[in-house]
């Protein structure tokens, strides 16, 4: 395992040195949270450009401009925003109450503008970017929020796994070799949930995609069944 650390540290390097930001990206003329987040529909995906080096080479590995994705939740007649997400956030509390101690890592539901707003803090870039945000809008179904929510408490409080298990994990699912969800990475738990819910096949297990696999939407949507399908993700920022 020592010689895959090494492999992935430089890969990382390498990563962070070549990266560069889409072009034609213009925060000033992007619209802002507050602007879109009345049209979000439920089970929405967010994509997030990443900072630290694990997270551009995972963009490099994709070959689009995402490490991180999750899934916007919204629950009739609460105004609030939430995000269901795998991570290594530990400072945020889970609004599903399923463990005493909610502030924990791993999956977990979290208030999205709150998440949003720290993420700059909990992941501090080695070159001074920042993140960049994207929403996807998820088309064609109605949410059970009774069955969402069976889901997400099911799920809720599973560890996340090393760098090197999620890479294996990954390598595991291009060969449609399930790793199991004992502990699971954020695109892994996306395609899970949407299993799950019925919104896509599973020709695959979960572990065989990656963030940049659900930013890639004409690819994605023929993963997708039950009337569902993904909009082209569209940037956006937290305030001009």
């Amino acid at each position: 395992m020592g010689i895959l650390q090494d492999l992935l540290t430089w890969a990382e390097k390498l990563a962070v040195r070549w990266h560069k930001k889409p072009p034609g990206y213009d925060p000033a003329k992007l619209q802002t949270l507050d602007e879109i987040q009345a049209s979000l529909p439920c089970g929405s995906l967010l994509l997030c450009s990443g900072t630290a080096p694990e997270s551009r080479l995972i963009e490099e590995v994709d070959g689009t401009d995402f490490s991180h994705v999750a899934m916007i939740v919204r629950f009739h007649g609460d105004s609030q925003l939430y995000l269901w997400t795998a991570d290594t956030v530990d400072q945020l509390p889970d609004q599903i109450h399923k463990d005493k101690n909610l502030d924990h890592p791993g999956t977990h539901l979290l208030k999205l503008e709150t998440y949003l707003a720290d993420l700059d803090r909990f992941y501090p870039s080695p070159d001074g970017s920042k993140y960049r945000f994207a929403v996807s809008r998820l088309q064609g179904v109605t949410p059970d929020e009774a069955r969402l929510w069976a889901v997400m408490f099911a799920y809720d409080d599973t560890p996340f796994p090393s760098t090197q298990e999620e890479f294996w994990h990954w390598l595991e699912g291009q060969e449609d070799v399930p790793s199991g969800m004992q502990n699971s990475f954020c695109a892994q738990m996306v395609a899970n949930t949407y299993q799950k819910m019925g919104w896509m096949l599973t020709d695959h297990p979960p572990n065989h995609y990656n963030p940049g696999d659900f930013a890639q939407t004409a690819r994605i949507n023929r993963q997708l069944t039950g009337g569902a399908s993904l909009l082209d993700p569209e940037y956006f920022v937290l305030e001009h």
